[in-house]
């Protein structure tokens, strides 16, 4: 499994979510607990993976999108960044938990703190796989955001290169609050037609301390909603078992 992380790097990312005082150093530190728990392929991102690498081991990487969005004429601008050569990954999957640390670290430090723009960042991931032999593995891209994306109409071109790649795509609108806001529709209404078919199984709608159950461990469980169409896919029958250590549902982190 290859799986991609593309976090909103938004200005609105740094408010307090709940218990958490800043949204966007919390999610990064919720995919840290994550990576623990996963069965990485052990390779580095930083010198090539590789193409004989077992397929059910993982790898990942680390996307953060964000933007200048658009004003009157001002069309906005969409940027994204995973972490440059030599820092970690150097930008590429991997399967080496040393590196994906790295790249959290740089992530937090390097925190855009702009608008909401996703295109770019589509573009990047998309060729983030593309630099990566697949040898039939599988492929997935979960977005999380907590905002209304404001470049609908420049993701046509983005969305189809991912399809060229066979990416399955998800997407995840975090909320501040248990209650749901015009701010969250808003959110929901622009991630959901990016997302892969049918857009209701492959989209959800939370309070960020229910990301790491509900998303990150939920996508190696087979009776999970978004693991059922990974994990369960890969085998064909979602209640199988496997010795790969794919089809265990991962162990599941809240932030304390």
């Amino acid at each position: 499994l290859d799986l991609v992380l593309l976090v909103d790097g938004s200005g609105s990312m740094s408010q307090s979510f709940g218990r958490h005082p800043h949204g966007f150093e919390a999610m990064m530190e919720m995919v840290r607990d994550w990576l623990t728990t996963l069965p990485l392929s052990g390779e580095k991102g930083s010198v090539g993976v590789n193409s004989a690498a077992d397929s059910g081991k993982v790898r990942v990487g680390i996307v953060q999108f964000s933007g200048k969005n658009a004003r009157g004429a001002d069309p906005g601008k969409a940027e994204a960044q995973s972490a440059p050569a030599g820092v970690g990954t150097s930008g590429s999957l991997s399967g080496d938990l040393v590196e994906l640390n790295a790249d959290l670290d740089w992530q937090e430090d390097n925190y855009y703190g702009g608008g909401t723009m996703v295109s770019k960042g589509l573009d990047d991931v998309a060729e983030m796989f593309r630099a990566s032999p697949n040898d039939g593995r599988q492929r997935v891209l979960i977005i999380i955001t907590d905002g209304q994306i404001f470049d609908p109409n420049a993701l046509s071109k983005a969305r189809g290169e991912l399809d060229k790649e066979k990416v399955q795509v998800f997407g995840v609108v975090v909320r501040r609050a248990d209650a749901h806001t015009p701010i969250d529709d808003l959110a929901e209404q622009t991630l959901k037609p990016i997302v892969s078919s049918p857009h209701d199984a492959h989209f959800q709608n939370l309070m960020i301390d229910e990301v790491p159950t509900m998303v990150l461990g939920d996508i190696c469980d087979p009776n999970g909603k978004f693991g059922s169409l990974v994990v369960g896919k890969q085998s064909g029958n979602s209640s199988s078992s496997s010795s790969s250590g794919l089809h265990k549902p991962c162990k599941q982190h809240v932030l304390t």
